[in-house]
C-alpha cells in the first residue's frame, strides 16, 4: 500500500512544475530583454579590459569567470522580490488555503528562479566565450562549468526566502537587499580577495557567495591570483555548497511554513496599509 507521501509527492511536483511555467511566462519579455543587456554589460566590461595595462590584463577574463559564478547570489534579490510581490499582492493569502500550498510555492518559485539565474550564467558564459579573446573557452571547459553554475545556484536560493520572510514592508523590503549586494561586492567579484581585510575573508569562507566565484574561476582561467591564500580548493567549494543546499532549504523551509502561518487577511490589510502610507498614497 502506498504511503500519503508517495501519492502526494507527484501532484505537489506537477502543481510546483505549473506554477514555474506560470512564473516564467509571465516575466519572458522582460526577462528577456534583461538578460540581453546584463550579458551585454558583462561582455563589453571583459573586452574593454582586454586592451589594458599589463598589471590590469587579467582583469577581464577574471571579471567574466567571477561574474558567471557570482550571478548566483542575484536569485536572492530575484527569490525575495517576487515573495514580497505576492504577499502585498494577496498571492501568499490564497496559496495558504491550498493543500501543500506553501510547499508547493515554494518549490515552483524555487524551479523558476532556478531557471532563470542560470540562463544569466549560461549566457555569459556564451557571451564570454565567443566575443572575448583573453578568456579562451574550450568546450570541455564550458560543459564542466555547467553543473558548478547549477549547484551555485541551488546553494544561494535559500537566502532569497529568507530575505524574502524579512520583507513585509517598503523599508524592511529595500533594507534586506543591503546586506545581499555588499556581499556580492566583496565576494572577489571585482578584486582578489587579498585586498579585502580579513575578517571580510572570514565571512566570505563561510558563504556560497564567494565560492560560486572560485569554482568559475577554476573552471575557466585557472589562475588563483584571486583567492584566499592564492590556490584553488575545488572539493572544499563543493562540500560547502552542498551544505548551503541541505542546511540552506532545510531552514528555508521551517521559516516559510512560519511566514505562511502570519499570512491572514488582517495582516494584508495592515500590509497594504502601510506600504500606502509609507510610498505617500
Amino acid at each position: 500500500m502506498s504511503t500519503p507521501f508517495v501519492r502526494t509527492a507527484p501532484a505537489v511536483l506537477r502543481a510546483a512544475s505549473r506554477q514555474a511555467v506560470t512564473d516564467l511566462r509571465a516575466g519572458l519579455a522582460g526577462k528577456c530583454a534583461s538578460l540581453l543587456i546584463t550579458t551585454a554589460g558583462f561582455v563589453l566590461v571583459g573586452r574593454a579590459t582586454q586592451a589594458s595595462a599589463e598589471a590590469h590584463a587579467a582583469f577581464g577574463p577574471m571579471f567574466l569567470a567571477s561574474s558567471i559564478g557570482v550571478i548566483s547570489c542575484f536569485i536572492t534579490l530575484q527569490i525575495a522580490g517576487e515573495a514580497y510581490t505576492d504577499r502585498i499582492g494577496g498571492a501568499l493569502l490564497r496559496v495558504r488555503i491550498l493543500p501543500h500550498g506553501p510547499l508547493t510555492w515554494t518549490i515552483g518559485k524555487t524551479m523558476s528562479a532556478i531557471t532563470q539565474t542560470i540562463a544569466y550564467q549560461a549566457a555569459i558564459l556564451l557571451g564570454g566565450a565567443l566575443f572575448v579573446e583573453a578568456l579562451p573557452l574550450s568546450a570541455s571547459r564550458v560543459l564542466a562549468c555547467l553543473p558548478l553554475i547549477v549547484m551555485s545556484a541551488v546553494a544561494t536560493a535559500p537566502l532569497g526566502f529568507l530575505a524574502g520572510a524579512l520583507a513585509r514592508g517598503v523599508y524592511s523590503f529595500m533594507v534586506s537587499y543591503l546586506p545581499v549586494f555588499a556581499l556580492i561586492g566583496t565576494s572577489g567579484f571585482f578584486m582578489p580577495m587579498d585586498r579585502l581585510p580579513s575578517w571580510v575573508q572570514a565571512v566570505q569562507l563561510a558563504l556560497p557567495t564567494y565560492w560560486s566565484g572560485h569554482l568559475t574561476r577554476w573552471a575557466l582561467v585557472g589562475d588563483p591570483s584571486w583567492e584566499v591564500g592564492g590556490a584553488f580548493s575545488p572539493a572544499l567549494a563543493l562540500a560547502i555548497l552542498a551544505a548551503w543546499t541541505v542546511l540552506g532549504f532545510a531552514g528555508a523551509s521551517f521559516v516559510v511554513r512560519r511566514s505562511f502561518r502570519k499570512e491572514t487577511i488582517g495582516s494584508l490589510t495592515r500590509v497594504q496599509s502601510t506600504i500606502r502610507s509609507q510610498t505617500g498614497l
